[in-house]
């Protein structure tokens, strides 16, 4: 079979950009979001701690401290943090003590104060590395939540679950909270760190193995009703990996970048909502240090590059609107223009 390579991206300098400006110092930020009726903005810190911004101070206090329940290091800790659509609720996704991925629920009052007492494990999966723990979540519109996991870790897939439909990882799972009920929504993934939802289609940033890292899109994703196939790890992105892994309809990503310049571990991503960027997805990679952003209405977008020399960016993520891009030294930028 002949290997068809994605096509390659053009890296832009735009003409005019965005602003990015410090607001906060936290450590080690890994994930950051808005509840719903409150002004604050709840920033992650992979140790265990989702600490309360409200117009770029800090609460002394955090809102809510888990880090005797996990261990923040690499690819473990807390990792994600969503709320219900009425804010009521915050799910977490963290690894526990013994590096297994749990997704927990625990109240929260109208305050923003959470109630660490009714914190409830609503899921927890068998972690086989420590690596490629995925980590995020996002609720839909009907109170659902998605969980984007990893393949489970290593390299090259060694188990070969991704594609395999009996195992939890190198998915995206819908859980339900009220009943604990658990269906696969999509397969074929490495370790999708940022995920994102506007409009019903939910935005993957997967981090590659050796050659490339890649943007998938899940359109109408409420609606699936057999699991999305994204090929890995049967395929990289455009190229076959595991010959022994079988996947024929697989979606491709809408981009691909090579291994080089443009970095090498990309940092998802959040579709801007307002302001100059609006309806562009925006994401970052941590080797290199670059921000660049790809039109959400075009099948094969062009990248266009944003920022270049940010430290460490781990995540780029939307509250209230606004997108943020973290840097895992600390800074928490806003992305103002």
């Amino acid at each position: 079979m002949a290997v068809t390579e994605p096509p390659s991206r053009a890296t832009v300098v735009a003409a005019e950009v965005p602003e990015l400006v410090r607001v906060a110092e936290v450590d080690e930020p890994v994930d950051a979001t808005s509840r719903p009726g409150d002004p604050a903005v709840y920033v992650v810190s992979r140790d265990g701690r989702v600490l309360r911004m409200v117009g770029g101070s800090l609460d002394e206090q955090p809102a809510l401290d888990v880090s005797d329940l996990t261990e923040g290091g690499g690819e473990r800790g807390l990792l994600g943090l969503a709320f219900s659509p009425d804010g009521s609720t915050a799910y977490l996704n963290y690894t526990d003590r013994s590096g297994d991925t749990v997704v927990a629920s625990v109240g929260v009052d109208a305050s923003g104060t959470f109630d660490r007492s009714s914190l409830r494990a609503l899921l927890t999966i068998d972690q086989p590395f420590r690596n490629h723990n995925g980590g995020d979540l996002v609720v839909e519109p009907s109170g659902t939540v998605l969980v984007a996991t990893g393949d489970g870790g290593s390299a090259d897939d060694p188990l070969r679950v991704a594609l395999d439909e009996s195992s939890p990882l190198g998915k995206v799972l819908r859980l339900d909270p009220a009943t604990g009920a658990v269906v696969q929504v999509a397969k074929g993934l490495r370790n999708p760190w940022r995920i994102d939802l506007v409009d019903d289609r939910l935005w993957l940033a997967d981090v590659g193995q050796n050659r490339w890292e890649e943007v998938s899109v899940l359109d109408d994703v409420s609606k699936v009703a057999e699991p999305v196939d994204f090929g890995w790890s049967a395929w990289e992105a455009g190229e076959r990996f595991n010959e022994d892994q079988t996947s024929t309809a697989h979606v491709p990503p809408v981009v691909a970048y090579r291994h080089g310049d443009d970095g090498c571990s990309i940092s998802g991503g959040a579709v801007a909502t307002s302001g100059a960027l609006a309806g562009q997805y925006v994401f970052a990679d941590y080797c290199s240090g670059r921000v660049w952003s790809i039109a959400t209405d075009e099948p094969r977008p062009d990248m266009v590059q944003r920022f270049a020399g940010v430290d460490a960016p781990v995540a780029v993520v939307r509250a209230h609107g606004d997108l943020y891009v973290l840097s895992l030294s600390g800074a928490v930028w806003r992305i103002v223009g």
